[in-house]
């Protein structure tokens, strides 16, 4: 053999070889995340959560894919949803709303990780978990105190309406545990509640709130329901039409909330892509601690307080994260 066919015998052997050796590389793994909820992925904090996912290096359609579910009002088509999703084999499922929806993805999931946004029920007296501290079983995630944030709206709703007597408490199916602390905080204040249960669907905020100023309520108390956040302008553009002013969640500071408080849902959002990822790396949810709320807001919108002719005292707004004007 010539020394310089011999040459070419061994480059094109070393190519071959480079070339297998490049096609046994293993491919980039796709993390798969399921997200189920009832508001739509445009939601501010939606947004939020796939934000933290990018920052924590999750590229859809490089290494990472989501299955988004907006549920809307339709919880009709849970176990239709949650049995497809299920289907999909994600890695995580990350389940925000109401507990009728954490529960229909806890039965069709089986040992599937999910991560839970607890807005409006306690995890552990539901028995989705075993405690805060050690969960137990496939679930953890973030809650997010809304009981306790009802009571407190209810503080604030008298410092900024000294002379408010009489509220109308806006709740349905989802929120009656908010309901009643409501009325708790109500009796220690001499405040009546007036309460309305918003049922069929679309819930009927026109009527709710005639009735509420029919009956001389001077203020209403927006309760966190997901189905309350899809009708949230309706539902304050109903009550102002009586000059009736909203307390509420910070989600609904935008849309004309006079006053509105609690935990921050970007922030909490954001955690929970941060639980999903430690989960894809590795983490057990059974030995994750559930995450209760360390960063809340006050908002104050003066927008609204002009239009309704309220001056809110100084004592609220100089402890306002934030002043809309």
């Amino acid at each position: 053999m010539t020394t310089r066919r011999a040459l070419l015998l061994s480059v094109g052997a070393i190519a071959l070889g480079a070339a297998r050796q490049g096609s046994a590389q293993p491919a980039t793994r796709v993390y798969r995340v399921a997200i189920a909820t009832v508001a739509p992925r445009s939601a501010p904090f939606n947004v939020a959560m796939e934000r933290r996912f990018r920052e924590l290096g999750y590229v859809e359609g490089k290494n990472f894919a989501i299955e988004f579910r907006a549920l809307g009002s339709q919880l009709a088509k849970l176990p239709e949803v949650s049995a497809a999703l299920s289907r999909d084999r994600p890695d995580v499922v990350i389940v925000t709303g109401s507990e009728i929806v954490l529960r229909a993805f806890r039965q069709a999931m089986g040992t599937t990780p999910i991560v839970m946004i607890a807005v409006n029920f306690d995890a552990v007296e539901k028995n989705f978990i075993a405690s805060l501290a050690r969960p137990g079983g496939n679930i953890t995630g973030v809650v997010f105190r809304e009981v306790e944030s009802a009571a407190k709206r209810l503080d604030l709703l008298r410092e900024a309406l000294p002379k408010a007597t009489r509220i109308a408490a806006l709740f349905d199916f989802a929120t009656r545990d908010q309901l009643h602390a409501t009325e708790e905080a109500a009796k220690k204040l001499g405040i009546t509640v007036l309460p309305y249960e918003m049922r069929g669907d679309p819930y009927d905020f026109v009527a709710a709130l005639a009735a509420a100023a029919k009956a001389k309520a001077q203020a209403v108390q927006a309760l966190s329901s997901a189905s309350f956040f899809l009708l949230r302008d309706q539902m304050i553009g109903a009550a102002h039409k009586h000059r009736l002013p909203v307390f509420a969640n910070p989600n609904y500071a935008e849309a004309g909330a006079l006053v509105s408080f609690g935990a921050s849902f970007p922030h909490m959002y954001a955690r929970a892509a941060e639980y999903s990822d430690r989960i894809m790396k590795g983490a057990k949810p059974a030995e994750m601690p559930v995450e209760q709320p360390t960063k809340f807001e006050l908002i104050v919108n003066l927008k609204t307080a002009k239009a309704l002719g309220i001056t809110i005292p100084p004592s609220v707004l100089l402890r306002a994260d934030r002043v809309i004007e």
